[in-house]
């Protein structure tokens, strides 16, 4: 049998062994504990091996200091102009301060829950549907701003409120496609009558005479010397006129120029720079109309 002292030993060796593991904590990574002393919070653990004193110390609240995903549930808001939507949002926060999200509100992820539908509510009750359907950046702004500044005294950060979903009713949907496709025929419409109304003045204007490529000296030359029933004095003459005027570009267009130069010399089915001729051309771009010298 073991004598007295023997279990004497026996009982300080479990008892100290009782107290290490009860004085011993490992907090994990990403965690934060308050240690709390006869009920009152004295200090936080941060992560890894802490020592507290078993009986006297105890773990209060363990508080998780990654961010966290928070769901919206859906809920129905009254815009300003009387539309009935449904809402749904997500909300990311973080804890800054691991006491004062465990001592400053009793049920901190309800809290923040109720928080937020509310100013959801708030926000969106202030917005007509058609700024509520295009402006979501606007509102995330909006209920950002207003959730983290009532969550700060809580050691909380929000960091992000994103509207997931607006589902307006199935009634204004449907109003909304043929407001839509009413939109895109009007503009079909309105794009078809521009277009008769071009064509309608290009056919007004009458044809227009133009030349496939400018005329070259050799071209003249060639019409020049086509020309008949006249002497060969008058055909150098002429020629030489004819070359000139080609130079010097003076009639209205490049087809109008070699016209002028056929006409100059005679040429078979030419007509003269007649007031018909002139008027076919408008007075733009700073053009002059032909000069023909008629000096023999």
């Amino acid at each position: 049998m073991l004598s007295a002292f023997s279990v004497f030993v026996l009982l300080v060796v479990l008892f100290a062994l009782i107290f290490v593991v009860l004085a011993v904590q490992r907090v994990p990574q990403g965690n934060e504990w308050t240690v709390e002393r006869f009920g009152r919070y004295t200090r936080t653990l941060d992560p890894g091996l802490a020592l507290i004193v078993p009986v006297v110390d105890r773990i209060g609240a363990k508080m998780n200091m990654m961010e966290t995903v928070l769901e919206v549930p859906s809920q129905s808001v009254i815009t300003r102009d009387n539309a009935v939507v449904t809402v749904d949002a997500i909300v990311f926060y973080q804890v800054l301060d691991a006491a004062k999200a465990a001592y400053e509100v009793t049920n901190l992820e309800l809290a923040i829950l109720n928080l937020a539908m509310t100013n959801i509510r708030t926000v969106m009750g202030s917005m007509n549907l058609d700024e509520l359907l295009s402006e979501r950046d606007r509102i995330n702004t909006q209920l950002l701003a207003v959730v983290d500044a009532a969550t700060t005294p809580w050691g909380v950060k929000v960091q992000r409120v994103e509207i997931k979903d607006i589902t307006p009713p199935q009634e204004l949907v449907a109003a909304m496609a043929r407001q839509m496709k009413a939109e895109r025929e009007k503009r079909a419409n309105v794009l078809e009558a521009e277009g008769f109304k071009q064509a309608a003045v290009l056919k007004a204007e009458g044809p227009i005479l133009r030349c496939p490529r400018r005329p070259s000296d050799s071209d003249a030359v060639l019409v020049l010397g086509r020309s008949r029933g006249c002497s060969r004095r008058d055909r150098d003459r002429r020629t030489r006129d004819g070359l000139h005027l080609a130079r010097r570009g003076r009639a209205w267009c490049r087809s109008d120029r070699l016209a002028l130069s056929r006409a100059r010399l005679g040429a078979p089915g030419a007509d003269l720079c007649s007031p018909r001729c002139c008027q076919r051309r408008p007075w733009a771009n700073g053009l002059r109309p032909c000069r023909i010298s008629r000096k023999r």
